[in-house]
């Protein structure tokens, strides 16, 4: 089967995971007669390899297309009194609304992409301490920047040149598109400036972070309640308190379909693994990155990536060792937080 170099999509940086994983979702979506599949290459970069599509070409024409078929997302444009929301914010009320006008249209349609976006982004009773939606963990924007908001903007505003540099590159960060802060590159320490970098406007690679919106599909979120009978919300992968956290991620060299892929990202049991079992289901590194936030206005930002060694024995077995190692469905599922 063909397939494709995305030496652009690097797997140690979140970025890279997160809009190699949109990339599979929009290719999987189109080309569902097909066997699509991604895996990563081995070295120190490890980057994206996707099959199915027949050339870059077509992937691209792909990504153009896909981007259209959002523009009348419910996870982006629903409002109460048909005013989109700007922020994955809602009242507690609104938000059961949503889900259930989106849940509507699944039935309705068919086609579950709405659906599990909108699960990744935000879970029903889930609230802040001001009594709104509290929303996944990778939501780094904060003040004047509005999640939603910028979001509608990428997809508006992101040509095929902008999905060709987010796959391919390289990355020119030129661009003053909204950018949603998941590059672990890009990040703008005031302790290496001698100067606050807040004035400054933050450039990115457009095309990366609007696939990566689509890649947090993979990434679930969950109301769990906790031995001391609190609830809080959960994000796929994350560990730690909303202000100083992490984000694990597995890289795989064998090439995996969606849903496989996602059962892989969704279990806590890899990061336990010796390296006997790692290697068995086809993980060649597990990724480590720090989730901070910052304590005026709550913007966060991944900290520098490392690999996290195998565990000398299994503290566990994993979701996919439990399975078989067989391709099933999906069985995303939240790791602690």
């Amino acid at each position: 089967m063909n397939e494709i170099e995305l030496p652009a999509l690097r797997g140690r940086n979140p970025l890279g995971l997160f809009a190699a994983l949109g990339v599979l979702d929009v290719a999987s979506h189109h080309l569902s007669d097909r066997h699509v599949t991604l895996r990563w290459t081995d070295g120190l970069e490890p980057h994206a390899v996707l099959s199915g599509p027949d050339s870059l070409d077509q992937l691209l024409e792909l990504c153009e297309q896909d981007q259209q078929r959002w523009a009348s997302s419910l996870v982006l444009t629903w409002g109460p009194r048909g005013i989109p929301l700007d922020d994955l914010k809602p009242s507690l009320p609104d938000l059961r609304r949503w889900i259930e006008d989106v849940l509507e249209e699944y039935w309705r349609t068919g086609d579950d992409r709405d659906i599990t976006l909108l699960s990744a982004l935000v879970a029903e009773g889930a609230a802040a301490g001001k009594g709104n939606a509290k929303p996944t963990h990778f939501h780094f924007t904060a003040g004047n920047q509005k999640f939603l908001a910028m979001v509608r903007l990428l997809r508006h505003a992101v040509t095929v040149d902008d999905f060709a540099e987010a796959l391919v590159g390289p990355w020119c960060y030129e661009s003053e598109l909204p950018v949603l802060g998941w590059d672990a590159r890009g990040e703008r320490i005031w302790a290496l400036r001698g100067f606050a970098p807040a004035g400054e406007k933050k450039t990115g690679v457009p095309g990366a972070d609007w696939l990566g919106f689509l890649g947090l599909r993979f990434f679930p979120v969950a109301l769990q309640t906790g031995g001391d009978g609190a609830q809080r919300l959960v994000t796929t992968g994350c560990t730690g308190n909303w202000k100083s956290g992490s984000f694990s991620w597995p890289l795989w060299r064998i090439p995996l379909t969606s849903d496989v892929a996602g059962c892989l990202l969704a279990d806590p049991g890899i990061v336990e693994m010796t390296q006997e079992s790692r290697h068995r289901l086809g993980v060649s590194q597990v990724m480590r990155a720090g989730i901070r936030r910052t304590d005026q206005g709550g913007y966060g930002s991944f900290g520098p990536p490392s690999p996290i060694g195998p565990s000398p024995v299994d503290a566990r077995p994993s979701v996919v060792q439990r399975l078989g190692g067989r391709q099933r469905g999906r069985c995303g599922r939240a790791d602690r937080a």
